[in-house]
């Protein structure tokens, strides 16, 4: 008798619909372990990643099975497989791959269900007989990048909740302008225009200059040496005059698939960083994170115009993601990088990835062991890879991740220690959670903190690069078209950016400052004689230069030194 082919699962509901927030309160768990912290995760997916990975997915049906659950492993994991395949890598880099080669399983209701199936349910289930096995279980988390919560900017409420900011009386006669309702006084004041918002200002200093013509190939300098590879995995780019297609990589791919997987609606208006109103396009409100990405493009061109920039997109104007589409994008990356270790047409090795998002886990005690998001990390760190991350803009002390995987410091130490100096060991650079700073040196008050935050820097109404195509409704409060002498005439258009440039506030960008540090201390060590090998076949030897190279340009910014 021919054998059945287990059914096949409908497509996924929009992942709005399939969000749920753990109840600490009505959460079941399992026996011995703590009770767990409120968090935002995917009800119908769990990750899984380690050694025996695929073996253990029978052992997850099994146990899903008898819940009346059925299990259907998630196509995009095989096709990011496939794509190792396709590179036809050394054995000894595959193995090194493999770690953050994970599994997403959807679940979804049998005919014998009695209950919507639950993710937290069936990770309580199986976490311990998989742990057993060197297999680690997460819930697929929500990360975010919106504004207030999470590690992004601030933005302000919705422009049809606040009067016109225009028809008040004069600012300074009205009741006090930061008693909105916001979780901690004082924070919602960097949403406001004039007080660190995102709002346009004009641009008179210099263009950002390079040091070094292009040479033969895009990624090189003309003095033989590697431009610095920034990849911020965020938004992508806009359009400016400042980022050009030889400062931006803006379709960045590996073996042709784009290294982001999110796709921007084909409508340029709805798209993040074009028109900037996917969620309002009929009444012109800016989305939460329109321009987020081109702004941390435009602090790292600043800071090292030299660099190279991979605009890679990872979500759309909401700043609203999944973990598993987030670590399908974090290996293309680590792929396209191996790829260009190896001296491959088209792929470049990549010295720092920005990461300005974030998610609170339900166990932080745990989240190192259990979260394949940390074995992805580690793998790119593994292969010479420096990642920047931002603290959060919760006012918490509340470990925030990825930001939170960084080492703990001593913070009785006149000097960044680290607690434990095998959190930083020298065969790979450690990764760096960055808190902001307000102009005057202060810390902003939005800024998460804690013993794993490693340094601060500026992240407070920074000015940056806007796209020049931004042109929300909210029109200037006069506009005279036929003004004399003829010409128009008009007050502050307080979301239109066509001169380029505006300010924002955030850890999100406070990341970014730091990463453009960082590649700027990496282009002296290659002016100065330090340049990496060549790619070629001796990746063993270019990964080694290269954390050493990130070490000195780690130490050079931060202060922080690798442990033994």
């Amino acid at each position: 008798m021919k054998e059945q082919s287990r059914p096949q699962a409908p497509e996924p509901a929009p992942l709005a619909w399939r969000v749920r927030t753990l109840d600490p309160v009505e959460a079941v768990r399992r026996a011995g372990a703590p009770a767990p912290q409120r968090t935002a995760y995917v009800a119908d997916r769990i990750l899984l990643a380690g050694e025996e990975v695929l073996e253990s997915v029978e052992e997850v049906r099994r146990v899903a099975e008898a819940r009346g659950w059925r299990v259907v492993p998630e196509p995009g994991d095989e096709a990011d497989r496939a794509l190792v395949r396709r590179a036809d890598l050394p054995s000894d880099v595959v193995g090194l791959l493999s770690p953050a080669l994970g599994v997403a399983l959807r679940l979804e209701p049998g005919e014998a269900a009695t209950a919507t199936p639950d993710a937290w349910v069936l990770h309580e289930a199986v976490a311990d007989a998989l742990a057993a096995r060197g297999v680690r279980v997460s819930l697929d988390h929500v990360l975010l990048a919106a504004p207030g919560i999470h590690g992004a900017p601030y933005t302000q409420p919705h422009p049809y909740t606040q009067p016109h900011p225009y028809t008040q009386p004069h600012p300074y006669t009205q009741p006090h302008p930061y008693t909105q309702p916001h979780p901690a006084a004082g924070l919602a004041e960097y949403g406001l225009p004039g007080s660190g918002g995102r709002a346009p200002v004009a641009w008179v200093g210099p263009t950002p200059q390079r040091r070094h013509d292009e040479g033969k190939d895009p990624g090189e300098a003309a003095g033989g040496f590697p431009r610095p590879v920034v990849a911020v995995l965020d938004s992508g780019a806009g359009i400016h005059p400042w980022l050009t297609s030889d400062v931006v990589d803006r379709a960045p791919a590996v073996l042709g698939q784009p290294i982001g997987v999110f796709v921007p609606p084909s409508d340029p208006l709805r798209d993040s960083e074009v028109g900037g109103m996917s969620l309002a396009p009929l009444t012109g409100g800016l989305d939460p994170v329109a321009g987020h990405g081109t702004f941390i493009t435009g602090l790292v061109h600043q800071i090292c115009p030299d660099a190279r920039v991979l605009g890679c997109r990872l979500y759309g104007g909401d700043g609203v993601i999944a973990e598993q589409d987030l670590l399908r994008s974090l290996r293309r990356l680590l792929l396209h990088h191996v790829l260009g270790l190896l001296g491959r047409d088209h792929h470049r090795p990549v010295d720092v990835l920005v990461l300005s998002l974030g998610y609170y886990h339900e166990r932080p005690e745990d989240a190192a062991f259990d979260s394949p998001f940390a074995a992805c990390l580690d793998a790119l760190r593994s292969f010479g890879v420096t990642v920047v991350t931002s603290a959060g803009n919760d006012g918490e002390v509340r470990p925030l991740f990825p930001a939170a995987f960084a080492p703990y410091l001593d913070r009785t130490s006149a000097t960044p220690v680290a607690a434990d100096p095998s959190t930083v060991p020298s065969d790979r650079p450690c990764l760096l959670a960055v808190g902001a700073l307000n102009p005057d040196g202060s810390t902003a008050l939005f800024s998460n903190d804690g013993p794993w935050v490693t340094c601060r820097r500026p992240g407070a109404a920074l000015v940056s690069t806007f796209p020049v195509t931004f042109a929300g409704s909210i029109a200037a409060s006069r506009d005279l078209a036929g003004g004399w002498p003829r010409e128009r005439r008009a007050t502050i258009d307080p979301d239109r950016f066509a001169g380029g440039f505006g300010t924002w506030s955030g850890t999100s960008f406070a990341g970014p400052v730091l990463a453009g540090e960082l590649a700027r201390a990496l282009l002296v060590q290659r002016e100065s004689g330090e340049v990496p090998p060549a790619p070629g076949a001796d990746w063993v030897g270019g990964v080694a230069a290269r954390v050493k190279a990130a070490w000195g340009a780690i130490t050079a910014t931060t202060g922080l030194r690798p442990g033994a």
